[in-house]
């Protein structure tokens, strides 16, 4: 049972991890880019449904709270894409709130872990990916209330969100292909490199216009 599940949660990893980057390298809003958008959310999709399959045949809390926390990260980014508007709906606030107690569930359990003489990886790991949830749940709630998420905050949202289910698609590949490395640096190396490029990223989107644009904007005659 378990080698069925396996083979297409293998597959549908390396297929995601293909998808996104081909989405990474194409235009940003081009044919390709929404193709392979597309294909990697559904690649991404059966690595979860599956992932959650292995879970109830071999019990794994720890698995089952990563799997969550992954998936968050592709669903609001592919949700952040299609709802054009911006609106929040039922699907999204369910999704942030199961997500929120994922990640108090997981802080939890890493603080208790680390409570034991010596403490644990898995507790740091567990305590990072918990903080990291949570406050990308707490965000996604706050700014729902602020109301529609728009413009080039709306563009931001939904690539930071795909870039960070492409970072934990990266960090399931390392954790099973490159056993040699100690456990914290499989499972946070690739969130520790790649965030600050993902940081400096929407920093350059988000900047303002140049003073010079903001003042022809500004001087252009009201109607």
């Amino acid at each position: 049972m378990i080698e069925l599940l396996l083979v297409p949660h293998i597959l549908s990893g390396f297929l995601a991890l293909g998808a996104a980057g081909v989405a990474v390298a194409a235009n940003k809003g081009a044919r390709l880019h929404r193709r392979a958008g597309a294909i990697y959310v559904l690649a991404m999709l059966v690595v979860s449904l599956t992932a959650l399959a292995l879970v109830f045949v071999h019990p794994n809390a720890f698995l089952l709270g990563i799997g969550i926390f992954s998936f968050y990260f592709v669903f609001t980014g592919w949700r952040t894409a299609k709802q054009r508007d911006g609106k929040t709906r039922p699907i999204d606030v369910g999704a942030a709130l199961l997500m929120t107690v994922t990640s108090l569930a997981m802080t939890g359990w890493s603080l208790l872990g680390m409570s034991e003489p010596g403490g644990s990886d898995r507790a740091i790991i567990l305590l990072v990916f918990g903080a990291i949830g949570l406050s990308m749940a707490i965000s996604d709630l706050r700014q729902w209330r602020k109301g529609p998420l728009t413009g080039k905050q709306r563009i931001a949202h939904h690539l930071t969100r795909m870039l960070g289910g492409t970072i934990a698609t990266i960090t399931a590949a390392v954790v099973v292909n490159l056993t040699f490395l100690p456990e914290l640096v499989g499972w946070l190396g690739p969130t520790a490199l790649i965030t600050p490029l993902i940081v400096l990223w929407n920093m350059r989107l988000l900047r303002p216009r140049r003073s010079a644009e903001r003042t022809l904007y500004t001087a252009a005659p009201s109607e």
